[in-house]
């Protein structure tokens, strides 16, 4: 069995029919002539397909040993992409009808001639993996999107905290009811804030009061698109010191 284990660069690779390399760190498979860069998950199929050459992979197996092992998730379609990648790579040089498909089973490499080394698979692995994957499928823009939606929430959260509470020390105790205390600020009628509690969304809010919280009334400002009046109450957490938590935020706009 020929063994080529150096340093660096040249630590590692297998040598197919006798003309063509490749090399597991480097992740390319070449011959004098040309060379391919694999992608990671074409590199850790060839990787298996090498160890078990002559030998029936199934589909799940190799599914499992080249995407679920490392945390991915697998799928058939990008299984059959890498096979069809490395049957191409492989017609370039002049190595043919070596990866065969056995029906409703899985795939078998067919190498008559074939030296390695005898590193063990976790090294020849880790060294093929180097690199994070670049898997087909994950939409990049979502990602983005979806990030950008979640800062634009949280600013908005960020914002009305900061509205209600840059105030705390103008608020006025109104009333108790069960568990709540309602607070108002003081440049805003106390008449609105009865009104808003005795009906509509206060009512229900005052129904949902078996736990401490401190509810926070504030109708200080117009809409500046509708110039009506602005509801905003914030409901407030506390914890077993009285210190204030989570707030949800509920807005309305009405007439005077």
């Amino acid at each position: 069995m020929w063994i080529n284990i150096g340093a660096g660069d040249s630590a590692m690779h297998f040598i197919i029919n006798k003309k063509v390399s490749f090399k597991v760190a480097e992740r390319t498979i070449s011959d004098d002539k040309d060379q391919h860069l694999l992608s990671n998950p074409a590199c850790r199929l060839l990787l298996v397909l090498l160890e078990n050459n002559n030998k029936l992979m199934t589909r799940e197996d190799l599914l499992q040993k080249v995407w679920g092992d490392f945390g991915l998730t697998p799928s058939s379609n990008s299984l059959n992409n890498n096979v069809s990648i490395l049957r191409k790579i492989f017609s370039e040089f002049d190595i043919h009808d070596v990866l065969k498909t056995i029906p409703k089973q899985g795939f078998v490499l067919m190498l008559d001639d074939l030296q390695f080394n005898e590193k063990s698979r976790d090294y020849m692995v880790m060294q093929a993996i180097s690199q994070p994957d670049k898997e087909p499928g994950v939409n990049k823009s979502w990602l983005i999107g979806a990030g950008a939606t979640l800062m634009m929430i949280i600013a908005v959260v960020v914002a009305l905290y900061l509205n209600f509470f840059s105030k705390r020390e103008e608020v006025i105790f109104y009333k108790q009811v069960n568990a709540c205390k309602i607070y108002y600020f003081n440049n805003v009628n106390v008449n609105r804030v009865e009104r808003y509690f005795a009906e509509g969304k206060g009512e229900r809010l005052l129904q949902k009061c078996a736990t401490p919280h401190n509810i926070y009334y504030d109708d200080s400002k117009l809409h500046e698109k509708t110039d009506l009046l602005e509801i905003i109450v914030a409901k407030c957490t506390l914890d077993v010191k009285g210190a204030l938590g989570e707030c949800k935020n509920y807005i309305t706009t009405k007439g005077d």
